[in-house]
């Protein structure tokens, strides 16, 4: 096999390959590696550690960063040629991820089952709804009786009884009574199945008349009867919209980003300019005499200005770093309307997600009823029944919160996980054509493999989001001391969970990406992440300030143009019957924004998940040896972009 063709792909070498033998004398080697052996399978001089299984050097082309890693470096036994290395980046080989956590979620689960029925057996959700005597008898329900003989007025029959009245005697003693109506005595009025005093209701009633809003409830009901053809039309409108702005965002993204960058950059400029001209003028009429000194606002106008202008010059600056980065926003939206195209139903992950979302509000708010109402009798000072609650209910209160936090956070964690699966997987096949089922594929790397990697995401959010409600809590409660170095210091640690949280969230979508292209765990996901994401800090910055605003506008747009249509259909076409059109056309303007979050937030998670991928494509691949998977847009932004661009027009005309 004399004079066998040898490709070293390096600077200086001097390449003499016989019959396998390959003898490379490289100064300087892409692949950064000092011995390179001849490759039978693809006829070339390649790093000896590519294709060694127990390589685990950074140095080394093609091997995985780190040795547990899943990605496992390509071989010549699963690998026809050097240009397929769909195997080496995006992982379908997997394994389950961060199984501990599902394990520790389901005896959260389990734990918080076996605290309801605690509940359960000390509390009675009709206390809440209905209300409960003095001797801890709920109106409107039959009592069962207490064994205890101080107890003995509990247990009576009051279901003829549905009201409770509240009193309070000469003695400031509260009194309360399950009453069979309150329209007996003319002072009362029926408030939540209470019989209130209209002495207590006398200043909201007082500001419902002035209002005219003493009929607002059936002025609403009817105005939604009459515009409910209306309000599908401007629901449908809404639709639409979104989805017209999906596809703007896709072909026309470059003049939406420049009009919002002129935009930011002339609203800067034209505020500093008004300030410094305001204080200008201020100051003129200060030194004339026109205006008293006590009265002037040169000073304020002066902080202002100067406030303003620091701002202006840190956009202007901001922008002019960025502007190349701004080029990659752009693009980056373009591959993501390629992506919906490609994949549709991404667009109705938030359908399921916000269904879950919200049977999960509604059982915490049966639960929260189970648990307020719970409590062991007692006796007060008054010799009234009531019932207080000990340390596990108070426990089950906050169990309750949490798990709430986690459970929602867990839907949300499972949609990001869906999306990322799908787009790494379209991002990492070269043939377009022959992907099939991207989104039901996902759904399936979720459920078999990393439910927990969500699980664990989900309870450290849930556990930083239950610390916050415990020192709102604590605030709340701490009101009445007057202690200005507490409140500060309970501010300053509120604020810095608030921003823990959102970095938070930012790093644990990121790692669900990784996770979705490597099938690894949530803290070697995270880590991965955090790499990408720091070595890319002004691509990240770029992305979440311009491209999170133009989302933002398009969620805007969508919400204003249904209003304006709604206005249109309620007011210019003058729709008979409406007493109030202002209802319908704030209903449909909340709808409008509801179905334009669904969709861009959706957006949002495919943006993200392609510059990861973009990154990720960056590290493992050179475009040359071994060609990128990104598209000729994103090839753009890669330093070897022209030498890719040749490889792959050279690869094109080949097969021609």
């Amino acid at each position: 096999m004399e004079g066998c063709d040898c490709n070293c792909d390096c600077g200086n070498c001097d390449c003499n390959c016989d019959c396998g033998d390959c003898d490379c004398n490289c100064d300087s080697c892409d692949c950064n590696c000092s011995e390179l052996v001849f490759n039978e399978a693809v006829q070339q001089c390649l790093c000896a550690c590519f294709w060694d299984d127990n390589c685990t050097e950074m140095g080394c082309c093609g091997c995985a960063d780190e040795p547990s890693s899943k990605v496992e470096p390509t071989t010549p036994d699963n690998q026809d040629s050097p240009s397929n290395y769909s195997e080496q980046i995006f992982v379908k080989d997997r394994s389950c991820t961060d199984i501990l956590a599902v394990i520790v979620l389901l005896v959260l689960a389990g734990g918080f089952a076996f605290m309801m029925t605690n509940v359960a057996k000390k509390g009675d959700i009709y206390r809440v709804i209905y209300g409960y005597d003095d001797c801890g008898n709920v109106c409107g329900r039959v009592t069962s009786r207490e064994i205890d003989p101080k107890f003995q007025c509990k247990g009576s029959d009051h279901t003829k009884k549905p009201y409770l009245e509240i009193d309070i005697e000469a003695n400031g003693v509260k009194k309360r009574t399950c009453v069979a109506n309150c329209t007996v005595d003319e002072t009362k009025i029926l408030f939540l199945n209470r019989c209130m005093h209209k002495k207590v209701t006398e200043t909201i009633n007082s500001i419902i008349r002035t209002l005219r809003l003493d009929s607002f409830y059936n002025d609403a009901v009817t105005d939604l009867g009459i515009a409910w053809r209306e309000l599908i039309y401007l629901l449908l409108i809404a639709l639409a919209l979104s989805l017209g702005i999906l596809v703007a965002f896709r072909y026309m993204v470059q003049y939406v980003i420049y009009i919002v960058l002129i935009g930011a950059v002339l609203a800067c400029i034209g505020g500093t300019t008004y300030l410094w001209l305001a204080w200008y003028r201020e100051k003129k009429s200060l030194e004339r005499g026109e205006i008293y000194p006590e009265d002037s606002s040169v000073e304020p106008y002066f902080i202002y200005a100067i406030i303003m202008s620091v701002v202006a010059v840190i956009v202007l600056l901001v922008i002019l770093v960025m502007r190349k980065r701004i080029e990659l926003v752009m693009q980056l939206f373009r591959e993501a309307g390629k992506a919906v195209y490609s994949m549709p139903a991404l667009l109705f992950q938030p359908i399921y997600t916000y269904l879950l979302i919200g049977s999960t509000v509604v059982a915490w708010v049966y639960c929260m009823l189970w648990i307020e109402s719970a409590g062991d009798i007692y006796l007060n000072k008054k010799n009234h029944i009531h019932f207080k609650k000990d340390g596990l209910l108070i426990a089950t209160r906050w169990y309750n919160l949490f798990l709430f936090f986690v459970a929602c956070e867990f839907y949300l964690g499972c949609q990001h996980m869906v999306v990322a699966c799908a787009v790494a997987r379209w991002f990492f096949t070269r043939d377009k054509r022959r992907l099939s089922l991207p989104v039901a594929k996902g759904f399936g790397y979720l459920i078999r493999y990393h439910m927990g990697t969500v699980a664990f995401g989900a309870l450290i959010i849930g556990i930083v989001r239950v610390i916050r409600a415990m020192l709102s809590f604590v605030q709340k409660h701490l009101k009445q001391y007057d202690n200005a170095f507490v409140k500060g210091i309970l501010w300053c640690c509120q604020c810095c969970l608030w921003c823990f949280e959102c970095a938070l969230k930012f790093l644990t979508r990121n790692a669900y990406i990784e996770t979705a292209i490597y099938g690894c765990n949530f803290c070697t996901g995270g880590r991965k992440a955090f790499q990408a994401l720091s070595s890319n800090i002004l691509r990240v910055a770029a992305i979440n300030s311009v491209g999170d605003f133009v989302l933002f506008l398009g969620k805007v747009l969508v919400v204003t143009l249904t209003v304006v249509s709604g206005i249109y259909l309620m007011q210019v076409q003058k729709k008979e019957g409406l007493n109030h059109p202002w209802i319908p056309i704030t209903l449909a303007g909340i709808f409008a924004f509801l179905v334009a979050h669904c969709f861009i937030s959706i957006y949002e998670m495919i943006i993200d998940t392609i510059f990861i991928c973009f990154c990720e494509d960056c590290e493992k691949n050179d475009g040359i040896n071994r060609p990128y998977f990104m598209s000729r847009g994103l090839m753009e932004f890669v330093e070897n972009s022209k030498k890719a661009l040749r490889q792959l027009e050279q690869q094109g005309a080949a097969a021609i």
